[in-house]
């Protein structure tokens, strides 16, 4: 290792010396290091030239240390102590899970799902803490010291080790309330006899049907909001049928606050990955907390909708009025934001 343009040390050579000097022989370094005698002496004599001093002096019978020696053998003594306590350190933090880590993910995945997976990770692993960074834009883990990413969609082409948790679905949804007063839609050309609410950019529903057939809805919303919590908010309060994550639908679903609306007919699929650089000598905070929260998620991920039980009445109910089903448009149309919102 260079220190200087002339000065320079070696760690074995620092190393023998110390072990020569608590063995109180060359013969006794030696069998410690089993190494040849020889190669012990020229080691103390390479390192006493290199510093330009004398730290041993050596007769027949046995060794004394010099001035100089003496507390070049504390200096190196500590050294040593400080790197072998240093390798552990690292060795330890290999195998059990500790420091800090920094994960990023979308604001809406974030929010909705990441809280309790990190709660239950925590408790298992109290010697780490959460530094989260919530961002709808995609940052560059290695600029940005990020351990582990969660995306949403299709990955681009990269470097980094993915590991898929599941699928991300938008869900349309209505208020028990709202479906009572209007009645549950049991086909998409339906929707143009409710009151829709929608995200500004998603005005467009991409639906595929029972039969794998496309419907491409033009939404012409009552409301139209820019950021989910509010929608969500305007579904709960019964005004209009509304379009989002079913990650962000679920605990309102399941708690029979919303209800699913045309079920058959779901949006396409958005992949969602766990991220990160590299396989190869992963730490143990990175590899456990991925490995929990595929734990967590599989076989049934929690943003995965489960039907509220009354739904086939409100579809009965809507089959017993008898309304006209409107003819289907069947105009192409380009959906914007699946990404997004999915």
């Amino acid at each position: 290792m260079l220190i200087g343009k002339r000065e320079e040390f070696d760690l074995n050579e620092m190393a023998v010396f110390v072990h020569v000097v608590d063995a109180g022989s060359f013969t006794g370094a030696a069998r410690n290091l089993d190494l040849p005698k020889s190669t012990v002496s020229r080691k103390i004599t390479q390192l006493e030239e290199r510093l330009g001093v004398r730290l041993i002096q050596r007769t027949t019978r046995s060794l004394r240390l010099t001035e100089t020696g003496n507390a070049y053998y504390a200096q190196c003594s500590r050294i040593l102590s400080e790197i072998q306590d240093a390798n552990i350190a690292v060795t330890r933090m290999q195998s059990t899970p500790t420091g800090t880590l920094r994960i990023t993910a979308p604001m809406l995945f974030g929010s909705a799902v990441l809280p309790k997976l990190i709660a239950g990770y925590l408790e298992k692993h109290p010697q780490v803490t959460i530094d989260m960074v919530l961002t709808d834009q995609r940052l560059d883990l290695v600029q940005e010291g990020v351990d582990l990413a969660f995306r949403v969609g299709q990955l681009e082409d990269s470097s980094l080790i993915g590991r898929h948790l599941g699928d991300a679905r938008g869900v349309i949804c209505a208020s028990p309330e709202y479906v009572k007063k209007h009645g549950m839609p049991i086909h998409p050309d339906e929707l143009e006899n409710h009151q829709l609410l929608t995200l500004s950019n998603w005005s467009n529903w991409q639906l595929e049907g029972p039969e794998h057939q496309i419907h491409s809805h033009h939404v012409k919303p009552r409301i139209q909001v820019n950021d989910f919590a509010s929608l969500y908010r305007l579904t709960l309060e019964g005004l209009g049928i509304s379009a989002m994550p079913a990650m962000l639908a679920a605990t309102g679903i399941r708690e029979g606050r919303l209800v699913p609306v045309l079920p058959d007919w779901p949006f396409e699929a958005s992949p969602i990955h766990a991220l990160y650089p590299s396989n190869r000598h992963l730490s143990a905070k990175v590899r456990s907390f991925v490995d929990h929260v595929i734990e967590c998620v599989r076989p049934i991920p929690p943003w995965e909708v489960c039907p509220a039980p009354a739904i086939p009445d409100y579809a009965e109910e809507q089959k017993k009025l008898k309304a006209p089903v409107i003819a289907a448009n069947t105009q192409e149309s380009a959906t914007t934001g699946t990404e997004d919102i999915a």
